[in-house]
C-alpha cells in the first residue's frame, strides 16, 4: 500500500453516532483515506458498482439487513472487496466465525482506538492483495495444467509415476487414453501396464524398467501394445529414476507417447524406399541388358556386311539371307521386349554419359541398313558440319528413340522408297545444345486423328499385334523423348509418307588441346568476379600472360557476376568471397540455378569450415589467397579439364 496514496473506505452503518465515531478513529489512525457512507446493504452495494473501493467497514445489522446474513450477502455479491465487520457484541465465537465466512478481521464496537483500527485496515488491505495474488497464480497454473493436459492429448503424450516399493503407478489422463482406457478407470500398477505389452515385446521391456531403477540416467524404449484386445499400436516410453523426492519416495517418472502413425509413416517410408530402390534396379539391370544384348547384335550385323561383300558360294549365300533374316527378327524381339518393359515402368530416369556423336549414328546406321537393304529400300544419313564432336547425353534412350523410329519408317516404306535421317545442333549456348534428329519417310503415311490417339493412349500398351507394333513403338518414343524433357514433331500425310523430328538437350563438350607445360590452345573466356581493383588488374594480367588464347572480363561484384553470366557464355568463373552488394556464396548459388561452369572461390581465408562451405554452395575448388601464378594456372587447368576433354 503506497502511504501516499489516498484508500477509498465504504463504511456501511445506520447509526449517525457510530458513524461520527468511526470518522474519529480513521482521522486518529493515520491512514490517508476518503470516505464514502451508506445506511443500507443495499445501497452500499449499488456505490460498489459505480466506484472502486479498496476497503468495506460493515455492520451487520442495518435496516435491510440483519446478523451473518448480512456479511454473506455482502462476500456473495462483493467479493473482490475485503471488508472488516464491525459489530456491537463483545463475542470471540462471532468473530472467529465472520474470518472463517470470508471477513478479513472484526472489531467490536467501543474496543477499539484509531490505532487499532488503522492497523486492521492495513492488514485487511495486506491480506486481500496476498489473497488475490494466490488466487490469480492458482489461476495460471490451472490453466497451465489444462493447456499442459490439452497439448498432451494433442501430442499423444502422457506421464507416469513409478513406486519402487509399491510397484503402483499414477497415470495421467492421456496413459489412460492411450491403453484403451477411460481416465481413473483402474488403479495401475507396473504389473498392470506389462498385461497390455505385447507379448513378443514384454521381456524388452522388463530389463527396460529394470535398467531404468538401476542409475539416474534417461532410458528410452519403443514397443508395442495391444488395446481392446484387438489393436496394436506402438508407444516411446522414456524413464529416469528420481531420488529423494518430497515424500521420501524412490520412484521413476517417464513419458509414453502415441507414436503408431510415425511407425506406420516410417514403414510406408521404407516400402516406398525399397519400392524405387528395386525400380532403379531393374531400370539399370535392363539398361545394362539391352547394351550386353544390343552390342554384340550391332558386331554381328556388321559382320554380316562383310561377309556379304566377301563373296559367298551360292549354297552360302542361301544361308546367308536366311542368317540376315534371323537376325533382323531378333532385333525386332529384343527391342520391343527391352522398350515395352521400359514404358509400362514409371520410374525411368535420365542417364547421361559422354556420347562420340558420328560413331554413335554410324552404330545405329549400321543395324539398320540390313533392315533398309532387306526392303530394297535407300536409307542415307546426314550430319550437319557444324556439329560438336562429343556431346553429354543419354544414349541409351535416343538409341531406343531413333530405333523405333527408324524401324517402323523402314517396315512401312514400299520397296524402293527412301528413309531420310538428318543430325543437326540448333539454339547452342553456354555448351547447351538442341540435338536434332529428323526421319523422314516415303511410306503410306498416319492420320492425324490415329497419330493424336497413339501418341496420348495408354491402351497401346496391351496391344501387340499387326500395326498396333507401329502404335506401340511410336507410344514408346513420345514416353522417351518426354522423360529426356525433348519435343517430338511429328508431318504425315496419308498417301505422302511421315516426317519425325525429334528434339533433345545436350551439353555440347569442346576439345581443348593444351600445349607443352600446360598452356591453353584453344580460347578459354574467364569470368573474374573481384570487389579490389588491384586484384583485379593483377590476377587479370596473370590470366592473360599466361596465354594469348585466355581472356577475362571483370565483375566488381557477386550481383554483377550474376548478370554476366546470364548474358555471355564462359568456360570458367573465378569467384572472390567477400564482396559487397551481393557476396561470392549467393552469387554461385545464383548461377547455379541456371549454369554449370565451373567456378573456382579466391578466398583469404584457409579454414576448413569456409573451404566446406564453398564446395556446399556448388564451387568446384577453392584457391587461397595469396596465391603463386603456378597455383592459379594449376586450378583453373583442373577446372577446366571438366568441361574441356
Amino acid at each position: 500500500m503506497n502511504s501516499k496514496s489516498r484508500i477509498p473506505i465504504l463504511l456501511i452503518e445506520d447509526n449517525p453516532g457510530d458513524v461520527a465515531i468511526m470518522k474519529t478513529r480513521l482521522d486518529e489512525a493515520g491512514i490517508r483515506y476518503d470516505l464514502f457512507h451508506e445506511d443500507t446493504l443495499r445501497d452500499g452495494l449499488e456505490l460498489l458498482k459505480k466506484r472502486e473501493i479498496e476497503l468495506a467497514l460493515l455492520d451487520l445489522n442495518l435496516p435491510d439487513s440483519n446478523g451473518f446474513r448480512t456479511l454473506t450477502t455482502f462476500l456473495e455479491k462483493a467479493p473482490e472487496v475485503p471488508v472488516i465487520l464491525i459489530t456491537g457484541m463483545n463475542n470471540e465465537i462471532i468473530g472467529n466465525q465472520a474470518v472463517k465466512a470470508g471477513a478479513q478481521d472484526y472489531l467490536v464496537k467501543g474496543h477499539f482506538d484509531g490505532k487499532l483500527l488503522g492497523r486492521s485496515i492495513r492488514y485487511a488491505i495486506q491480506r486481500a492483495n496476498e489473497m488475490k495474488s494466490l488466487s490469480k497464480t492458482a489461476q495460471e497454473l490451472e490453466n497451465a495444467k489444462r493447456w499442459f493436459l490439452e497439448v498432451q492429448e494433442m501430442a499423444r503424450l502422457g506421464t507416469w509415476e513409478l513406486d519402487l516399493v509399491t510397484n503402483k503407478m499414477h497415470w495421467t489422463d492421456e496413459v489412460y487414453r492411450i491403453l484403451g482406457f477411460k481416465p481413473g478407470a483402474i488403479i495401475p500398477t507396473l504389473s498392470t501396464y506389462k498385461e497390455y505389452v505385447h507379448p513378443e515385446d514384454r521381456e524388452a521391456v522388463e530389463a527396460f524398467f529394470l535398467q531404468a531403477s538401476r542409475d539416474t540416467q534417461l532410458h528410452h524404449i519403443e514397443h508395442r501394445i495391444i488395446v481392446d484386445g484387438t489393436s496394436i499400436r506402438h508407444v516411446a516410453v522414456h524413464a529416469k529414476l528420481q531420488m529423494g523426492t518430497a515424500n521420501g519416495q524412490i520412484q521413476i517418472v517417464g513419458g509414453i507417447q502415441d507414436i503408431t502413425e510415425r511407425k506406420l509413416n516410417e514403414q510406408l517410408l521404407l516400402e516406398k524406399n525399397i519400392s524405387s530402390k528395386t525400380a532403379s534396379i531393374q531400370e539399370e539391370a535392363l539398361a545394362k541388358m539391352s547394351f550386353n544384348i544390343r552390342t554384340p547384335l550391332s558386331s554381328v550385323t556388321s559382320l554380316l556386311h562383310l561377309m556379304e561383300s566377301a563373296g559367298l558360294t551360292p549354297q552360302q549365300q542361301a544361308c546367308f539371307g536366311d542368317l540376315k533374316t534371323s537376325v533382323s527378327d531378333l532385333s525386332v524381339a529384343v527391342n520391343n521386349l527391352l522398350n515395352f518393359t521400359l514404358m509400362v515402368s514409371d520410374t525411368m530416369e535420365v542417364t547421361e554419359e559422354e556420347v562420340v556423336l558420328k560413331e554413335f549414328v554410324k552404330g545405329i546406321g549400321d543395324v539398320m541398313q540390313i533392315k533398309a537393304d532387306a526392303k530394297q529400300i535407300r536409307l542415307q544419313f546426314e550430319l550437319a558440319p557444324q556439329l560438336p564432336e562429343k556431346v553429354i547425353a543419354d544414349p541409351r534412350k535416343i538409341n531406343q528413340v531413333l530405333y523405333n523410329l527408324l524401324d517402323n519408317a523402314i517396315k512401312f516404306t514400299p520397296e524402293g522408297g527412301l528413309v531420310m535421317v538428318t543430325v543437326r545442333g540448333e539454339g547452342a549456348t553456354g555448351g547447351k545444345l538442341n540435338l536434332q534428329f529428323s526421319i523422314s519417310d516415303t511410306g503410306p503415311g498416319i492420320d492425324q486423328e490415329e497419330l493424336d490417339r497413339i501418341l496420348n493412349s495408354q491402351e497401346l500398351f496391351t496391344q501387340n499385334e499387326g500395326n498396333d507394333k507401329k502404335k506401340l513403338g511410336l507410344a514408346i518414343v513420345n514416353k522417351l523423348v518426354q522423360v529426356m524433357d525433348g519435343e517430338l514433331k511429328v508431318d504425315s500425310k496419308l498417301g505422302q509418307g511421315s516426317s519425325f523430328r525429334v528434339t533433345v538437350p545436350v551439353t555440347a563438350v569442346r576439345k581443348a588441346r593444351f600445349l607443352a607445360g600446360g598452356v591453353p590452345d584453344v580460347p578459354v573466356k574467364i569470368l573474374l568476379v573481384e570487389d579490389h581493383p588491384i586484384n583485379q588488374i593483377t590476377t587479370k594480367k596473370v590470366l592473360t600472360a599466361w596465354s594469348p588464347h585466355v581472356s577475362v572480363d571483370l565483375a566488381a561484384n557477386g550481383q554483377k557476376g550474376v548478370e554476366m553470366m546470364e548474358q555471355n557464355r564462359y568456360d570458367l568463373v573465378l569467384m572472390d568471397l567477400q564482396m559487397p552488394v551481393m557476396d561470392g556464396f549467393d552469387a554461385t548459388q545464383a548461377i547455379r540455378k541456371f549454369s554449370n561452369v565451373p567456378i573456382i572461390a579466391l578466398t583469404a581465408n584457409a579454414s576448413v569450415p569456409e573451404q566446406e562451405r564453398c564446395l556446399k554452395v556448388g564451387m568446384n575448388d577453392y584457391l587461397t589467397k595469396p596465391f603463386k601464378p603456378e597455383e592459379l594456372y594449376a586450378k583453373v587447368l583442373g577446372a577446366l579439364s571438366l568441361v574441356l576433354n
